[in-house]
């Protein structure tokens, strides 16, 4: 497992952790805990990442602009990039949501160009 922490700027922190198994589990979901998720999102989560198929979610805190992403592992890193893209889009809608930002033209595309730009660095500590 890999867990990456980055700012985008002083507006938004993103929490991700890559390749996770059942083994980390406990330790992640203290984690979120401590960090202020409970109740409904969590157990979301946790059903999508235990019970359901989903190879990876994403839980945000709009008000204290946060969010933390759970990547199981992959088939391929073809198959880790769509869902890395695919979770860098949930993290830009929430920050948009929480700023109030239309989600068309420059500002929204500069953002999740720079997620996954920060995420891939993350990312390719899987694939050396």
């Amino acid at each position: 497992m890999i867990r990456q922490e980055f700012n985008v700027r002083s507006y938004w922190k993103v929490v991700v952790f890559y390749s996770i198994d059942y083994h980390f589990f406990n330790s992640i979901n203290r984690e979120l805990v401590e960090a202020g998720f409970s109740g409904e999102p969590l157990a979301e989560m946790w059903y999508t990442m235990i019970e359901g198929d989903g190879k990876a979610v994403t839980c945000s805190d709009l008000q204290k602009h946060l969010s933390y992403i759970l990547f199981k592992p992959h088939e391929s890193w073809l198959d880790y990039l769509n869902s890395l893209v695919h979770e860098a889009e949930h993290v830009k809608e929430a920050m948009l949501e929480a700023y109030d930002v239309e989600n068309k033209g420059e500002p929204p595309a500069y953002t999740i160009g720079y997620l996954v730009m920060r995420m891939w660095k993350g990312f390719r500590k899987l694939w050396k």
